[in-house]
């Protein structure tokens, strides 16, 4: 599924050009918030933790765009608590060091 089609009806008017510019808006707004989750879920791949969901959503999707900022949170603690419990080990020498999660 390539996202970003449009419907172009040649010639509509009244009830069928606004339904057809209705699912134009549609297809639009989902592309979108697709493609900005899309980028959020890339860059955590690659390591970028900085990155956030920030299209406007409702619904379904805006659910998924919350669990994907909360995930990016939770794994930017976790790293931040990995590297301080690793500072600490390689500092000081101190084993038994515990993360905070």
């Amino acid at each position: 599924g390539i996202l970003g089609g449009q419907a172009r009806v040649r010639g509509a008017t009244g009830i069928w050009k606004d339904l057809s510019d209705n699912v134009n808006l549609m297809a639009n707004n989902l592309t979108s918030q697709v493609r900005n989750i899309s980028r959020v879920s890339s860059a955590v791949a690659n390591g970028d933790l900085t990155k956030k969901v920030t299209v406007e959503a409702r619904g379904e999707v805006a659910e998924l765009a919350d669990t994907v900022n909360t995930m990016v949170t939770t794994l930017s603690s976790f790293a931040d608590e990995v590297t301080r419990v690793a500072r600490e080990v390689g500092t000081e020498g101190e084993l038994g060091g515990q993360a905070r999660v």
